[in-house]
């Protein structure tokens, strides 16, 4: 499945990340999506860890890289 970055801007006003064009985030490569695993406990209670659909948090769901450490 295809999918879009959730945001065109983060929610710093002036931020010089989202400013910036063409660095992908490196959390979700520029979908502004990422599958990260949570536990799960079963039926018979063992915990299980399942992969869940969810807006980047590295970049704020914009796609765009938002590290202080990135090179640039």
């Amino acid at each position: 499945m295809e999918r879009e970055p959730t945001h065109s801007r983060c929610a710093i006003s002036s931020c010089g990340w989202c400013e910036r064009d063409g660095v992908e985030c490196r959390f979700c490569s520029g979908t502004g999506w990422w599958r990260p695993e949570r536990p799960h406990r079963d039926g018979s209670g063992v915990i299980v860890w399942l992969r869940v659909d969810e807006p980047c948090r590295g970049c704020a769901g914009t796609g765009k890289e938002h590290s202080p450490t990135a090179v640039l």
